[in-house]
């Protein structure tokens, strides 16, 4: 299904299940929702009305011509997807990076969120590229060296150097799956995931996605799940530990970056 945003783009959007609505934001940036709804429907939507969007320029929404990637456009295409729907409210659920997006929505549009499901999420780049850089150069027995994170543009070079040299040793994925079986399963699924390069881009070259957005966390008075997992290389398993939330319910499971699929 699909709808038009205010500034015109076509968006992705699948919604099936019973009970109350939930938006899911998927991670990557620039991945899309199609493989956690294959994983996860059967379990979630006999309680809930999921609402899976796939992000301007990811997966099957369009590519914005004008390369609007910007965290306020997204947080609006969420709301006018609301308002499309004729809901009320709902529960925002937010995986990695789309924990980003979750929190920032909530913050902004408290009254239309229902509650927050925050699962495996980063809610700051810099500290969860950080344990990635960190974790890369114990990995490759590299010397460890101290990160500065005041220039985005030579932590990111960093952040580039190590991943590159953990992708030729094929251990970057470990990061995100205790067994790559499961990744296997999921490329299959991937395999018509066409997202737009400019999307990850952007958000890794742009200051406002790297705010530390925890300090977010202590104005939200919403009820709040957080899933994170032991084995979470990706975000990191204890990235969870910085958020603060007044009430949360965490879930603290030995899993990696993917629950929903399993170890």
């Amino acid at each position: 299904m699909k709808f038009i945003t205010s500034d015109g783009l076509e968006l992705y959007y699948d919604k099936s299940g019973k009970g109350f609505p939930c938006i899911y934001l998927h991670g990557g940036p620039g991945y899309w929702s199609k493989s956690f709804q294959y994983f996860s429907q059967e379990l979630l939507e006999e309680k809930l009305e999921m609402v899976y969007l796939d992000q301007r320029g990811c997966g099957r929404s369009k590519y914005s011509p004008t390369q609007d990637y910007s965290l306020s456009r997204l947080i609006e295409d969420i709301e006018e997807l609301r308002i499309f729907l004729g809901l009320s409210e709902w529960y925002v659920m937010g995986h990695s990076f789309g924990g980003i997006l979750a929190v920032n929505y909530a913050e902004r549009y408290t009254e239309r969120t229902k509650g927050l499901i925050l699962s495996n999420v980063t809610l700051n780049m810099f500290d969860s590229f950080r344990h990635l850089i960190q974790k890369g150069t114990d990995i490759l027995g590299m010397k460890k060296e101290r990160i500065q994170c005041g220039n985005l543009e030579s932590f990111m070079d960093i952040f580039y150097s190590i991943l590159s040299k953990l992708m030729e040793k094929e251990e970057y994925f470990k990061f995100q799956y205790a067994n790559l079986k499961n990744k296997k399963i999921v490329d299959k699924i991937d395999e018509g995931l066409n997202s737009d390069p400019k999307f990850q881009q952007y958000v890794f070259s742009s200051d406002e996605y790297f705010q530390d957005f925890t300090s977010l966390t202590e104005q939200i008075n919403r009820p709040v799940l957080v899933i994170a997992g032991k084995l979470d290389e990706a975000v990191g398993p204890d990235h969870h530990q910085n958020f603060k939330f007044k009430n949360p319910k965490i879930r603290v499971l030995l899993s990696s970056h993917h629950p929903y699929i399993g170890n």
